[in-house]
C-alpha cells in the first residue's frame, strides 16, 4: 500500500530542542556535507553528553576533512549559561556559535581559533519524521526511547570553510538530522549501522541495529526511501551482512571492510554492496575497549529496482558504525 508523504513530513518543533528531563537526557543536531572542490565537513551540537547522558555537557564538533583526506577538527564545551536552544523551532547558541533554521533552510556558524564555517543547507526533499512525532519506543515500562528527525535527508550546502586561518568557498551536498532520547545510547542500542545514499533520482537512508541484550538484543531497522522530492517507502525490510573484519587499534572494537545491505520490500529490492575506501574516524571522545564510532568512506555498488526502475550505479558514501 503507498504511504502518504504527507503523514511524514517534519514539523518545525520536530527539530527543536526537546528538553528531555534529567538524569538520562541527550540531544543532538548533525550535518555532514560533501564538496564539489574534494573537502567535506561534519557537526554535531550535543546537549547531555552521547556516551555519558550527562545533562551538564553541551558541545559542538566541527570536523573537516582536506581532499587528501587529513582531518582537522575541534570540540569546544560550553557552560549552560553560554547556551541557548529553542523549543519551538531549530535555533541553538552556544557562545558565539549559531545553527538555526527550518524548512527548506538551515545555517551553521562556527569558529573556534582557525577552523570554522559558515554555511547554508537548503533541502532538495521533504524533511521526514515517523509519525506522529519521531520517537520509536525501545522500551514501555518505565519508558526508553529515541527520536529520529530527518530535516534535511538532501540539501545543497553553499557557503565557506575556514581552514588554518582561510576561507575555502565551497558548494555541494548535505545531511541534517536530530535525535534524542531519556536513556544513554548503550543502554539502548548493542550496535548501528547508518548511512545514506546520494542517487541519480532517489535519495536512501538507512539505519541496521541491534538492541542492548538486556532489552533482548532485538533487531531494529529502518529504511527510507525518497524518490525526486518526496518519500516513497519507510520499511523496515533491510539486513546488513558485514564481513572482513578489522580490528581497530585504538579502541580494540571490530569494523568491516565489506558491509553488503539487502533490501526485500515490495517497492525497493536489492543489494548495495559498501568496499571500504578509507577509515576517516575511529575511537570517540569516551571510547571504552572493544567500543567505538567509526566513519567510513567506501565505495558503493548499487543494485536495486526501485518501484519497478532498475538502478544499478557506483558511487561514494560516507557510513558509520557506532557501538557505544
Amino acid at each position: 500500500m503507498a504511504i502518504d508523504p504527507e503523514l511524514y513530513k517534519l514539523d518545525r518543533i520536530d527539530d527543536a530542542f526537546h528538553g528531555q528531563p534529567p538524569p538520562h537526557a541527550f540531544e543532538w543536531w548533525y550535518f555532514d556535507a560533501i564538496f564539489d572542490n574534494g573537502y567535506s565537513m561534519v557537526t554535531s551540537w550535543h546537549i547531555g553528553e552521547m556516551g555519558t547522558a550527562n545533562p551538564e555537557s553541551q558541545a559542538v564538533m566541527f570536523t573537516i576533512y582536506d581532499p587528501d583526506g587529513k582531518k582537522t577538527d575541534a570540540r569546544v564545551e560550553f557552560p549552560i549559561s553560554a547556551v541557548f536552544a529553542s523549543t519551538e523551532t531549530c535555533d541553538v547558541k552556544m557562545g558565539d556559535n549559531h545553527l538555526h533554521g527550518e524548512f527548506p533552510k538551515w545555517e551553521i556558524h562556527f569558529r573556534s581559533g582557525d577552523i570554522g564555517g559558515d554555511l547554508s543547507f537548503e533541502n532538495l526533499t521533504q524533511g521526514l519524521r515517523n509519525p506522529p512525532d519521531g520517537v520509536f519506543y525501545i522500551g514501555r515500562e518505565p519508558p526508553m526511547y529515541i527520536g529520529w528527525a530527518i530535516g534535511q535527508p538532501r540539501a545543497r550546502v553553499t557557503g565557506k570553510l575556514i581552514l588554518a586561518g582561510k576561507e575555502i568557498p565551497v558548494n555541494g551536498l548535505g545531511y541534517h538530522d536530530h535525535n534524542w532520547g531519556n536513556v544513554p545510547i548503550k543502554e539502548l542500542y548493542d550496535h548501528w549501522y547508518w548511512g545514506r545514499l546520494f542517487l541519480p533520482n532517489h535519495t536512501l537512508l538507512y539505519s541496521v541495529g541491534q538492541t542492548a541484550e538486556s532489552l533482548g538484543s532485538r533487531r531494529i531497522c529502518s529504511l527510507i526511501v525518497i524518490k525526486g522530492e518526496e518519500l516513497l517507502k519507510w520499511s523496515s525490510h533491510i539486513d546488513a551482512e558485514p564481513s572482513d573484519l578489522v580490528v581497530d587499534e585504538m579502541t580494540g572494537a571490530k569494523y568491516p571492510r565489506k558491509l553488503v545491505l539487502k533490501m526485500d520490500d515490495r517497492r525497493i529490492a536489492g543489494e548495495v554492496i559498501h568496499r571500504l575506501s578509507k577509515l576517516i574516524e575511529s575511537g570517540g571522545p569516551q571510547a571504552e575497549k572493544g567500543h567505538g564510532y567509526f566513519r567510513f568512506l567506501s565505495d558503493c555498488e548499487v543494485k536495486l529496482d526501485v518501484d519497478g526502475e532498475k538502478v544499478e550505479v557506483n558511487t561514494q558514501v560516507i557510513h558509520e558504525l557506532m557501538i557505544p
